[in-house]
């Protein structure tokens, strides 16, 4: 949250006047970086921020790359000097916005309407970058920017947005073997790709998404899930979920998709039990990392573990709507609120509405099955 600084205004503008620019860069780098590393008791906190405020508009770009560079990887920072430094020139804000924990997917759509092709490309490579900013990308961004984007396994591209890559750049080579060697690819994206991409490409495709010859093992395999989840759907100590968690983590069967099963049918005890132990912390170290408003705790958690990240934006909108649903309607109705999150989910994978559970955690099986 931005700290009151009207009153530290007028005597740090007049401290700053007198300054030669390199002390000017110097004191604007202490003042960021002792401010990043949350060292400071709260008056000097409040005071640091003032500084801060005061710095990024600085006419000499040097100080505010100095402020840049050090709060790039800052939790707290305000929003509204987290946009600031994001829309500023390409010298100041490319580490900035490749980085920066502070900024949404709707700032980074925002950042990206006036973005230099070089702030794009930066933006295309965030971790987990969401639908909107990959959807602008897709749709208008420059070439490097959706070359990057592709590369970028951890970005959510939905079925719209790979239209839009189709439509401008599916003829290119590069491009067409980004597509072909993406981790997740709609139906329509496979079937759309497979009449453009050359014979080569088309064999690397049916290896990397396998259809009807895989479907019974599908089956097998999400109905064993199903069944596990349901064994694990009763009430348990927490010291049972925790060795229950281990044996199956120990058998390799503490997978994403059983997490997310567990989401959608309302275990969340389980669910963080499981998270705690793939990622080894504890479960009461995941509620609190996961209960807050933002989602900087899960996306942590998630790396750590080491899940699959085309997973990443099914949980992570999962428990978005059950954090709503809590807020806004605490006693909704469980079949029709179900619904609504397989829905949630099938859309940001191109899929149409009306798909049940099994249908969903079939088609979010890993596409590589052993």
């Amino acid at each position: 949250m931005l700290a009151d600084t009207t009153h530290y205004g007028d005597r740090i503008a007049q401290m700053f006047a007198k300054m030669p620019n390199n002390v000017r860069i110097n004191t604007a780098r202490a003042a960021a970086l002792g401010f990043a590393a949350q060292a400071m008791k709260k008056e000097d906190l409040e005071l640091t921020e003032a500084i801060i405020e005061h710095c990024v508009s600085d006419i000499d770009g040097m100080v505010r790359q100095a402020i840049a560079e050090a709060v790039k990887e800052c939790e707290f920072l305000s929003p509204d000097i987290a946009m600031r430094l994001a829309q500023d020139d390409d010298e100041v804000s490319l580490p900035f916005v490749s980085l920066s924990p502070v900024l949404t997917d709707e700032d980074l759509w925002e950042i990206l309407q006036s973005a230099s092709n070089a702030k794009q490309t930066a933006i295309a490579g965030r971790p987990h970058l969401g639908l909107k900013s990959t959807g602008w990308i897709a749709e208008t961004g420059c070439y490097s920017a959706i070359k990057t984007c592709l590369k970028n396994e951890t970005s959510i591209i939905g079925k719209l947005a790979y239209n839009h890559i189709i439509g401008r750049f599916g003829d290119v080579d590069p491009i067409q073997e980004l597509l072909v060697r993406r981790p997740f690819l709609p139906h329509d994206t496979l079937t759309r790709l497979c009449e453009i991409i050359s014979e080569e490409y088309r064999q690397i495709l049916v290896e990397r998404n396998p259809a009807s010859e895989r479907t019974s093992t599908r089956k097998i395999l999400n109905a064993r899930e199903k069944a596990l989840a349901k064994t694990l759907d009763r009430r348990m100590t927490d010291h049972e979920q925790k060795k229950a968690s281990t044996s199956l983590q120990r058998e390799g069967r503490l997978t994403a998709t059983l997490m997310l099963r567990l989401l959608i049918t309302g275990n969340h005890s389980f669910f963080a039990a499981a998270l705690g132990q793939a990622s080894g912390i504890s479960k009461k170290r995941v509620v609190s990392l996961t209960s807050g408003r933002g989602y900087l705790g899960l996306q942590r958690l998630y790396d750590r573990a080491e899940l699959p990240p085309y997973l990443y934006s099914a949980i992570r909108t999962v428990m978005e709507e059950h954090r709503k649903a809590a807020h806004y309607h605490p006693r909704a109705d469980k079949e029709n609120f179900r619904q609504r999150l397989i829905d949630r989910v099938a859309e940001i994978y191109g899929w149409d509405d009306g798909l049940n559970l099994e249908d969903l955690m079939e088609k979010l099986l890993p596409n590589r099955l052993h």
